[in-house]
């Protein structure tokens, strides 16, 4: 018995002699391993790159515009200037400028496309342009040249005699017989069918409405025989 014990007594001591040693002999802390721990107490130090390792490309850009001469790699490019205007299909309406081929001498020109009709004098002079309300449509007048035959002072839609108008200046025919001609805007109950504003879209159906001073000017001044010339 006694012999067991002083066998576990030594074995006992040779342990705690072997630690002893594996303590001694553990390599200390490097200075920057010590540095490191101090700097994750305060301040994150951060350490310099490694050449050899590739930068993460993310980080490099930030995101949004560019500064003043730059490009951005990431975000949205600023425009600086504004784009240029939309072109326009139709130039804006010039009352003095008269459509090429319209003839010569004294006449009265109406345009389907521009809906206007122009009064040129015997010298080719305009002396009065303005906004009509006809039918764009290739009928109800076909372009050519006319010339008035009829007038009167007062009339009304043969299909619809509840439309009367005034100022009544026939040049032509539409396709199925009926008079077209300058006069005012016509009148449906006592009210009118159209605003003045609305001059210059073509809204008839065949006849040219006019603005009252434009009709009554017109009355007075496209006699029997004054020649028309409707353009597309």
């Amino acid at each position: 018995m006694l012999a067991k014990l002083g066998l576990l007594v030594a074995a006992t001591a040779s342990v705690l002699t072997l630690s002893t040693t594996a303590l001694a002999e553990e390599t200390p802390p490097s200075s920057a391993e010590t540095t490191t721990e101090v700097a994750l107490e305060g301040e994150t130090v951060t350490p310099e790159a490694d050449p050899t390792v590739p930068s993460d490309p993310s980080t490099t850009a930030p995101f949004g515009p560019a500064e003043p001469g730059d490009t951005p790699l990431r975000g949205t490019q600023k425009q600086l200037q504004p784009p240029p205007p939309p072109p326009t299909t139709q130039a804006p309406w010039d009352p003095f400028k008269l459509p090429a081929n319209s003839g010569s001498g004294r006449r009265a020109v109406y345009s389907k496309s521009q809906q206007t009709v122009w009064a040129i004098d015997g010298n080719n002079q305009i002396i009065k342009a303005h906004r009509v309300s006809g039918k764009q449509a290739p009928l109800d007048p076909r372009p050519g040249s006319y010339q008035v035959f009829s007038r009167s002072r007062y009339t009304y839609s043969i299909n619809n005699p509840s439309i009367t108008w005034g100022y009544m200046v026939r040049f032509a025919h539409g396709a199925r017989g009926g008079n077209i001609g300058f006069h005012e805007i016509p009148f449906q109950y006592g009210s009118p069918v159209q605003t003045f504003a609305q001059l210059g879209q073509p809204l008839s159906g065949g006849c040219v409405r006019q603005a009252l001073p434009d009709a009554i000017w017109m009355w007075n001044w496209a006699q029997i025989g004054t020649r028309v010339v409707v353009l597309p």
